[in-house]
């Protein structure tokens, strides 16, 4: 089969160029540093919205006018022209008198057989649509992000506050078992005590009796917030339930704890908290158990301090009493 059949006609290569929507161009090196535009199809110049005569044999600063924009591409037409590589890259009309359009280029350098001169091809798809969709897709990406983070920020509050009780915001009772059992294993596996010291406010009934729910709610907020600003790095405070709190106290043995709840009792005493109620001054008692010396599971440990706390209120409240003094 001869080749003659593979082949069109100019007109007809011309006419398909021109029903192309992608920017079809050559151009060549003029004598001033600029290019000239030898070639071009009909998308090209409706984008420029000129007719032939006003592109065809102009150069780049003659149809975009002379500026950034023009000096730009120009030099990276110098850049293909010189180093024969085929150059893909995105550009805007931004800096022009033409409406602002994205597109991405192709530009290769190729060689006129009749004369021997190198031109520079080009075809310019538009991509304003893409990536204005891309941009709004980065947007709504960036905003979804942002909302994830928000929810995992409230997630994480709402699992904190899930674990606290609202009145002291000290850690409610719901997770002791978890917290001291993780304690527990901690200590057997360093060989190292830990304490469970009980609290108990005295007198607490009384003053309720006295002065209204209200105040004696304000009172345990009161010793929520001495109780966390007096703990050591390591302690874990509970609300225990009523007016008892329960501390977890790691690498703790029995006389650091007394030490531990001297302190407290003498810095809440010189604080004057609930002084304001004007009732007698109020104080609390201590209950201390430590493992392995008193007992060696969790449930145990606060039976056995809840048992030295008991006898701490026998003794006359306001004291602190170690299962090993009973």
């Amino acid at each position: 089969m001869s080749s003659d059949n593979f082949s069109i006609s100019d007109s007809a290569l011309k006419d398909y160029f021109n029903q192309l929507r992608d920017h079809l161009f050559i151009a060549r090196r003029s004598g001033d540093g600029d290019f000239m535009i030898v070639s071009g199809n009909t998308a090209i110049l409706n984008f420029f919205g000129m007719s032939p005569e006003q592109v065809i044999g102009k150069t780049l600063r003659q149809v975009l006018g002379a500026g950034p924009a023009a000096e730009r591409i120009i030099a990276t037409y110098d850049e293909v022209l010189e180093s024969g590589k085929h150059l893909v890259y995105e550009e805007d009309s931004g800096g022009t008198d033409f409406d602002f359009e994205v597109f991405e280029t192709s530009l290769f350098r190729f060689e006129d057989k009749a004369t021997g001169e190198y031109l520079v091809g080009g075809i310019s798809r538009n991509i304003s649509l893409r990536k204005s969709i891309e941009e709004s897709l980065e947007l709504s990406k960036r905003k979804l992000e942002s909302k994830v983070r928000e929810l995992e920020v409230m997630q994480k509050q709402l699992a904190e506050e899930s674990m606290r009780d609202p009145l002291t915001s000290l850690l409610n009772r719901r997770h002791l078992d978890e917290f001291l059992a993780h304690e527990l294993a901690r200590a057997k596996r360093h060989q190292h005590p830990l304490t469970v010291m009980m609290l108990d406010l005295d007198h607490f009934k009384q003053l309720n009796d006295h002065s209204g729910h209200q105040a004696g709610d304000q009172l345990l907020r009161d010793l929520g917030y001495f109780l966390r600003a007096n703990r050591r790095g390591s302690d874990i405070i509970f609300r225990f339930g009523g007016d008892e709190f329960l501390f977890i106290l790691p690498d703790t043995n029995t006389d650091q704890a007394k030490k531990l709840a001297k302190n407290l009792r003498d810095v809440f005493s010189e604080e004057g908290i609930g002084n304001e109620l004007g009732t007698d001054t109020i104080t609390f008692s201590i209950g201390i158990a430590t493992y392995p010396e008193h007992a060696v599971g969790g449930y145990e440990l606060i039976e056995q301090a809840d048992s030295a706390l008991f006898k701490a209120k026998a003794q006359g409240r306001n004291t602190t009493v170690a299962l090993g003094d009973i």
